[in-house]
């Protein structure tokens, strides 16, 4: 059985008191104890500010999975904003905002494979970002 496990951990000195956090899970599929067995990691280059298809619901072949998306960028400017729903539906209104990830962000979340995950680069020079999924 394949065993996937992620860690985070959170420290942040903002307040009074220092908050530290840190949890660990395995990544099952979904409704079972069983591990996920399949992982796909990819890095695009894209080159316009076009809301693209990142990881279409075709590309996953469970009813769950789980997603990281990093933005390698050093350039502040530079941010992708991820939505969930079809890129190719014709108006920004069949996709919902999830978040914008700036330089040097990421982001890991459970995915339910009813719609594309989808991305719009802030800039038309090659942008590069890199996900992995795991189901």
């Amino acid at each position: 059985m394949a065993t996937t496990n992620v860690t985070i951990d959170l420290s942040s000195d903002i307040t009074d008191s220092p908050l530290t956090v840190s949890n660990t899970t395995q990544l099952n599929t979904a409704g079972t104890t069983t591990g996920v067995n399949t992982m796909t990691s990819v890095t695009k280059v894209l080159a316009s500010t076009d809301q693209v298809d990142l990881i279409t619901t075709g590309s996953v072949s469970t009813t769950h999975a789980y997603v990281y998306i990093n933005n390698p960028s050093l350039d502040e400017t530079e941010f992708f904003k991820v939505t969930i729903g079809n890129a190719g539906a014709g108006s920004p209104t069949d996709t919902e905002e999830i978040g914008r990830l700036y330089a040097g962000d990421f982001m890991f979340f459970p995915w339910d494979v009813d719609d594309d995950i989808c991305v719009t680069p802030s800039e038309t020079t090659n942008m590069t970002i890199e996900y992995m999924v795991f189901s």
